[in-house]
């Protein structure tokens, strides 16, 4: 009878100690849930022809932090062949901080769909409490809801 009840003890001590590991591997899991880097998310959210002029659609959010004062993209739009079809300035504005916001430009005489990708090509104004102006670019996070591709 001793060695049963001392067989057991093994167990429920094997048991502890695999508990105690699984706890101890589990834990900086939990502890390096983080909240994300601060970042500017940028969304190709649509592209719209309206007559002659193609409607490119932005959802832009501002998570650097402090509220952005004013926002200008240096902005490429190369066609589906592959050749750079214009360079522009999309000045988004002011964006708050945490918040979204939509922001449209009608390009004239510009056919939707031969717009193969656009490329941010730099931030020609970045500027806000505390900021240096180059988070735009550097903390700039880029997708798209379009068969377009945003690069930046």
């Amino acid at each position: 009878m001793k060695q049963a009840g001392r067989h057991s003890h093994v167990w429920q001590v094997r048991a502890a100690i695999s508990l105690a590991c699984v706890l101890a591997l589990s834990g900086p899991v939990f502890s390096q849930d983080k909240a994300p880097a601060p970042h500017l998310s940028l969304e190709l959210n649509a592209l719209q022809q309206i007559e002659e002029s193609c409607r490119i659609v932005f959802l832009a959010e501002n998570r650097l932090g402090a509220d952005l004062e004013a926002l200008a993209y240096e902005t490429v739009l190369i066609g589906t062949d592959g050749v750079v079809d214009r360079l522009t300035l999309f000045d988004f504005q002011a964006l708050p901080e945490g918040r979204k916001r939509v922001r449209q430009f009608d390009l004239d005489n510009a056919k939707c769909g031969a717009i193969g990708s656009v490329l941010i090509n730099g931030a020609a104004s970045c500027s806000g409490s505390g900021l240096s102006g180059d988070e735009c670019i550097d903390r700039l996070r880029v997708t798209s809801k379009t068969a377009v591709e945003l690069a930046g």
